[in-house]
């Protein structure tokens, strides 16, 4: 594995490109900050909503929320700042805990209109089941349900704007740059929109009526181009700094966990659900890296600690199988342990992980793999 220069990002880390000099563009792009015009990018975002601000009352723009910290912020900038009339819609995931619920109730109380969307549990977790067998996401419907229901509530009401958060293939790396999360992004990035991943596909595959995928299916092209709906990152126009957003939005009455989340040494993001922490160890077991990599990262580029630092915390905090929730989810997904080692074993990378001489995977004596490589 090939880690970058100034962060500990990994050639394996899906659409991450390095420079000349070794440097991921993830890095890359956090020193193009510095060389943009956001006073020039504040006007066009002003200027954007002074062109859709409705004067009958009507919603200017849907926000997709979680309760979570940007969704929080989003919704409070676009009211205050940009005197927007927003409706917030949440994709209710199917493992909501209750500091998410604590969270979102505290972003209602704002003083917001929310819509909460819950999917149909049995097919929810049907859906939950087969990605995770078959594309190795517990969390892929949901991954569907995030984006697409607050589209097709901003098609169904006429609401002509979607505010999401930051950019990922600008903050995170990779080519998906610009300021709109259109279906074009989504086909590219969105990581879903394969053949394999295609929700209609496998609902045919798995006998799974068409009537009953309706939140995981995107609305058609023609339709959102017909009702002109645009849909924009909000960090796009503003330059975005994460801990700047969570102090805002602490002030605010967000509350963070009282643990670090498993898989990482931080307690800020991630807070409303029970099985994120599988789908990160899932990520690392494809990839190589995990949450405290993205997080050490960061904390790298913001000049909050050091590489040595950043090493040592990704060493102690990834790559253990999340427990807090384990029999849970074991119980949930209808897995034993050796069902869960089986899916495990399918998608974990044999190029990253320790093997034996038959070629299988060697595990510790709390059922965690053994990586080769660690950044340097």
């Amino acid at each position: 594995m090939k880690y970058c220069k100034n962060c500990l990002f990994p050639d394996t880390k899906p659409m991450l490109k390095f420079n000349e000099e070794g440097v991921c563009d993830a890095c890359s792009n956090w020193s193009r900050k510095d060389s943009i015009d956001w006073d020039k990018r504040m006007e066009q975002l002003k200027q954007l909503a002074n062109e859709l601000r409705r004067t009958d009352g009507g919603y200017d723009c849907v926000i997709p929320v979680s309760g979570g910290k940007d969704s929080t912020y989003q919704a409070l900038y676009a009211r205050d700042e940009l005197k927007l009339n927003p409706l917030l819609v949440n994709f209710v995931p199917r493992d909501l805990v209750e500091l998410g619920r604590k969270n979102i109730e505290n972003l209602k109380n704002l003083g917001f209109d929310y819509i909460e969307f819950t999917a149909n549990p049995k097919i929810y977790r049907k859906l939950a089941k087969i990605g995770l067998t078959e594309f190795g996401d517990v969390t892929w419907p949901e991954h569907h349900g995030l984006f697409i229901v607050p589209v097709k509530v901003a098609a169904a009401y006429k609401i002509p704007l979607v505010i999401w958060g930051e950019n990922p293939q600008f903050e995170y790396g990779g080519p998906g740059l610009g300021d709109q999360l259109d279906f074009e992004w989504l086909k590219k990035f969105g990581g879903f929109w394969l053949d394999e991943y295609n929700v209609e596909t496998v609902g045919v595959k798995h006998n799974i009526e068409l009537k009953n995928l309706n939140p995981f299916i995107y609305p058609k092209k023609e339709e959102l181009e017909n009702m002109k709906l645009r849909s924009i990152f909000l960090f796009y126009f503003l330059r975005y700094n994460i801990y700047d957003v969570l102090e805002f939005v602490k002030k605010n009455g967000f509350s963070v966990d009282d643990r670090p989340k498993e898989g990482t040494y931080t307690n800020w993001e991630n807070l409303d659900e029970k099985y994120t922490g599988m789908h990160d160890y899932f990520k690392w077991i494809k990839y190589g890296f995990g949450r405290a990599t993205d997080h050490a990262s960061l904390d790298m580029r913001h000049g909050k600690i050091t590489r040595e630092e950043g090493i040592e915390l990704v060493r102690k905090n990834e790559g253990k199988i999340p427990t807090r929730y384990f029999d849970e989810f074991l119980l949930d997904m209808e897995l034993s342990k050796e069902d869960f080692y089986e899916i495990v074993d399918k998608f974990a990378n044999k190029e990253i992980f320790e093997i034996d001489s038959n070629g299988k995977f060697i595990r510790d004596q709390d059922g965690n793999l053994q990586k080769k490589f660690w950044p340097e």
